[in-house]
């Protein structure tokens, strides 16, 4: 009986330090991952950074915290648009004298009103329908490349534009993913002179790096 007892109890005692125990080692694990999932998280996300400046210029670089590169989105959006608008207007200019002109032969079979309607647009003495008839081939020909030359830049602006929203977004993403990385004092490289010994007394002058991680 009494060894029955005793070994009941050096059972309890056995059971109640694993069960201490146990709990010791669920509430440690527990909390140091907690802590490394948390070192472990990126303070930004690249994701959503590059969601948010695909679908509003800037709205990415926003959500980084890099207000001073805003000026630099817009102001490229502002000019390449300008851009875009002048050239389309005077591609619109252009191909609409072109294809008037396009239906006559000379000047001669032109009507009055359209005459003066390229006279008032174009505003040029030497392209005067009334003064030069003579010249028609050749301002054909003039309003033809205008035409094709501001078609072409205007095709190369919306191109330009296009680019410039793929480098936001990129940027964004570069952005968010080097928001968490390590650039403190304890990464760098220092150079020092250092003093070399070799035998009977010899002592020469050397450079020595020393890097620190």
């Amino acid at each position: 009986m009494k060894i029955i007892l005793k070994l009941l109890f050096v059972g309890i005692i056995i059971t109640l330090y694993c069960s201490n125990l146990e709990a010791q080692e669920f509430s440690v694990p527990k909390d140091s991952l907690k802590i490394s999932i948390s070192n472990q998280n990126k303070v930004l996300s690249p994701k959503k950074a590059s969601i948010y400046a695909a679908l509003f210029p800037g709205l990415g670089q926003v959500y980084n915290g890099k207000y001073w590169k805003l000026p630099i989105v817009y102001g490229g959006y502002t000019g390449l648009i300008y851009l875009l608008g002048w050239n389309n207007n005077n591609y619109n200019d252009y191909f609409d004298a072109y294809k008037t002109m396009s239906k006559y032969q000379n000047v001669n079979q032109m009507s009055k009103e359209d005459k003066d309607y390229l006279n008032e647009m174009f505003k040029i003495p030497y392209f005067d329908m009334n003064t030069y008839p003579s010249h028609f081939d050749s301002f054909k020909s003039q309003l033809k490349g205008g035409k094709d030359y501001y078609r072409r830049n205007r095709d190369l602006s919306i191109i330009a534009i296009a680019a410039l929203h793929v480098l936001s977004i990129i940027d964004a993403s570069v952005d968010a993913n080097l928001a968490d990385f390590d650039i403190n004092d304890n990464l760098s490289m220092r150079v020092e002179p250092m003093q070399m010994n070799f035998g009977k007394g010899a002592q020469i002058i050397g450079i020595n790096f020393a890097f620190n991680f």
